[in-house]
C-alpha cells in the first residue's frame, strides 16, 4: 500500500485524548491538529468523556460515524491489542503508535507483543508507525505534532527514528528559513521503516532534499537499493549514530534497532552517493545550503566584516573547513582605500571594514568587481562590538539591515556567518539577523567553519554527480 494515506488522511481518531488539564496526547496532537486546520475530521477517541477541545469524543474508534483513515495512539502498551483489532475491524488505514513500552525496553514479552500488532495491522491491511515515536509533521495536510512548527510547506524531507531529533532539527532548520515536505519519526520501525520511507521521498514531487537520522536497520541489502536510487534523484543527507559499543547499545535500548558496524555504515553510505554528516547541527548547515546557497564554479572565498582578530580566524576556519581566500590585488586595495580608511581596517582579504558609518555598499561594490573569488561571506562579530547606550545599538541593528541589502545584491553566491556569541546582547543581535536572513532565503552559519565545511561538501556532492 502507498504511504500516501499516512501523509494525507481523511480523517483521523486521536485515542488517549482527554479533556483533563495536561494530557500529553491531547497537547501534542489534537489541539495541534486544530492549531494546523486541518481540512479533514477529528475523532478524540476516550470512553471517559463526551468531549475534548470542543470535539465530540467517541467511546471506541468503531463508534465513529464516518470513516477513520489514521489512529494516533497513545494508550498503554498491554491495551494496543485491542485496539488494533478495533482499527481492522473499522477499515483504518495507517495506525501512529506514540505509546512506547514494546521491543525498545529489551524485554521479550513486550518485543512479542510488538510483532503481534504488526501480525494483526497486516491481517488487515493497516500500516504502523512506530511504536515509539512522535508520528508526522506534514505542513500541506495541516498536520504536526508541534504546534511551533511552520505551518507553511517546503521541499526538504527529513525522517528520523529519535523523536527528540526530529523535533531539533526541524526547529532548528526552520529557524534559518528551510521549509518542509514531510517530516516523519518513526521509532521502533516495527512495520513501516526507514527504508519505506527514504523510497517514497525518493519519489515524492513534492520533496528535493532528504534528511535522515538513522540508528540501525533490519534489511542491508533493501537499503543499499534504496539509497543508491534516492542519492541519484536527489541530494540524501543520513546521521548514523549507535556506531560506537556504547551507542549501539544506546540504540537497541532506544529503539531496539540493530545498529550494525561503523566502518560497514561507513562503506554503504559513500557508494551508495549518500551524504553522511555527524551530528544535527552540520545535517542543518548543509539543508541550509542545498536550500539557499547557489552552486559556486570554485572554493575560492572573499570575506568582509569587522574585527582584526576575527578576520584572522575566519581565513584559517575557510581553509580549514575546504574553501580558499585568494590575497586581495594591489589595484583593488588602492580603489577601496579612500572609502575604508586604513587605520583600523584590514583590506587584503578579509576585508575588516574598520565600522558601519563606512559606506559598506561602495566597498562591496567594488570587492564584487574582483573576478577571483567564487563566493562571499559576510562575517558578523557582535559580542567585539562596544555594547553603549540602546540608540548605538539600534544604529547597529539598522546598519546590518543596510549591510544585508546590499550584500545580497552581489552577482556571485552570499553568505552570513558569525564569529562567535556568549553574552546576552550579542545573541539578541544575533537572533535578529537570523531572522532578517531567514526572510530573506540567505544562508546563515553560526560559525565561519560550520558554513566553509557545508558549502565544501555541497560543492564535493555537486562533483560527485558530475555538475561541475
Amino acid at each position: 500500500m502507498t504511504l500516501d494515506h499516512i501523509f494525507h488522511p481523511r480523517s483521523i481518531a486521536v485515542v488517549g485524548a482527554s479533556a483533563g488539564p495536561w494530557n500529553a496526547v491531547t497537547q501534542l496532537f489534537l489541539d495541534t491538529l486544530i492549531k494546523f486546520e486541518y481540512k479533514g475530521e477529528i475523532y478524540p477517541i476516550n470512553p471517559k468523556f463526551e468531549e475534548v477541545s470542543g470535539l465530540k469524543a467517541y467511546p471506541n474508534v468503531k463508534d465513529v460515524p464516518g470513516p477513520v483513515d489514521h489512529v494516533i495512539c497513545m494508550i498503554p502498551a498491554p491495551a494496543t491489542r485491542q485496539l488494533l483489532e478495533d482499527c481492522v475491524a473499522k477499515g483504518v488505514k495507517t495506525v501512529h503508535l506514540y505509546t512506547s513500552g514494546f521491543a525498545e525496553t529489551g524485554e521479550e514479552d513486550r518485543a512479542r507483543l510488538q510483532d503481534e500488532l504488526v501480525s494483526i495491522a497486516r491481517s488487515g491491511g493497516i500500516r504502523i508507525l512506530g511504536p515509539n515515536c512522535m508520528g508526522i509533521y506534514c505542513p500541506r495536510s495541516g498536520i504536526s505534532y508541534c504546534a511551533d512548527f511552520p505551518k507553511d510547506a517546503g521541499t526538504v524531507g527529513f525522517i528520523a527514528q529519535s523523536g527528540s531529533y526530529s523535533i531539533l532539527v526541524t526547529r532548528g532548520a526552520s529557524a534559518r528559513g528551510v521549509r518542509f515536505s514531510k517530516v516523519v519519526s518513526y521509532g521502533n520501525a516495527s512495520d513501516i521503516n526507514e527504508t519505506d520511507l527514504l523510497e517514497y521521498l525518493a519519489h515524492d514531487r513534492e520533496t528535493e532534499v532528504i534528511a535522515a537520522y538513522i540508528e540501525g536497520t533490519r534489511d542491508g541489502k533493501r537499503l543499499r537499493k534504496v539509497l543508491t536510487e534516492a542519492a541519484a534523484k536527489k541530494p540524501v543527507i543520513i546521521i548514523k549514530k549507535g556506531g560506537t559499543a556504547a551507542g549501539s547499545r544506546g540504540a537497541l535500548s532506544h529503539t531496539g534497532a540493530l545498529a550494525g558496524n561503523d566502518a560497514v555504515w561507513e562503506a554503504l553510505l559513500r557508494q551508495t552517493g549518500a551524504i553522511r554528516v555527524e551530528d544535527f547541527e552540520e545535517m542543518i548547515d548543509l539543508m541550509v545550503t542545498f536550500q539557499f546557497f547557489p552552486l559556486p564554479r570554485g572554493r575560492k572565498v572573499a570575506v568582509v566584516g569587522l574585527g582584526g582578530g576575527a578576520s584572522v580566524r575566519a581565513s584559517d576556519e575557510c581553509e580549514r573547513g575546504g574553501l580558499t581566500l585568494p590575497p586581495a590585488p594591489e589595484a583593488l586595495v588602492t580603489e577601496i582605500e579612500p572609502i575604508i580608511p586604513v587605520a583600523g581596517s584590514m583590506l587584503r582579504n578579509p576585508f575588516d571594514m574598520g565600522n558601519y558609518r563606512n559606506d559598506w555598499a561602495a566597498a562591496l561594490k567594488l570587492i564584487d568587481g574582483w573576478a577571483e573569488p567564487d563566493m562571499f561571506l559576510w562575517q558578523l562579530a557582535p559580542e567585539i562590538e562596544p555594547f553603549m547606550k540602546s540608540i548605538y545599538r539600534e544604529f547597529c541593528r539598522d546598519a546590518r539591515g543596510r549591510i544585508l541589502e546590499a550584500f545580497r545584491g552581489l552577482q556571485k553566491p552570499t553568505a552570513v556567518v558569525v564569529h562567535g556569541v556568549e553574552a546576552g546582547y550579542g545573541l539578541e543581535t544575533l537572533q535578529i539577523v537570523k531572522t532578517m536572513c531567514a526572510e530573506h532565503k540567505m544562508p546563515f552559519y553560526p560559525s565561519v567553519y560550520r558554513a566553509a565545511r557545508a558549502i565544501s561538501r555541497y560543492m564535493d556532492y555537486h562533483s560527485w554527480r558530475g555538475d561541475q
